[in-house]
């Protein structure tokens, strides 16, 4: 029996730094897991709202402080909130113009 790509879609968490602006024109900076699949890209959790397309900084949390890696540009699409009440986004490239 051969198995489908589809089946083998292996889903990865990784410890991010988020910032941008919220809802309230608030900075702000989290820490949470970047949830990231082939089938629904990439994901985070915030504990806070966010406006209609909103740029989020992401940035990869190394475990050795002195690789610390570049952050990359996102926009959050709001897609539901977890069993916890956590936003839950979408986060889709930002190709520059």
């Amino acid at each position: 029996m051969m198995l489908r790509s589809a089946d083998l879609a292996v889903t990865r968490l990784y410890a991010v730094e988020v910032s941008g602006w919220d809802s309230k024109d608030h900075f702000f900076v989290e820490r949470c897991k970047l949830e990231w699949d082939e089938e629904s890209s990439k994901q985070v959790a915030l504990t806070r709202a966010l406006g209609k397309n909103t740029l989020l900084l992401v940035r990869l949390l190394e475990e050795a402080e002195s690789d610390r890696s570049h952050a990359v540009v996102y926009e959050a699409e709001f897609v539901g909130k977890t069993k916890r009440g956590r936003q839950q986004f979408r986060l889709n490239a930002v190709v520059p113009s």
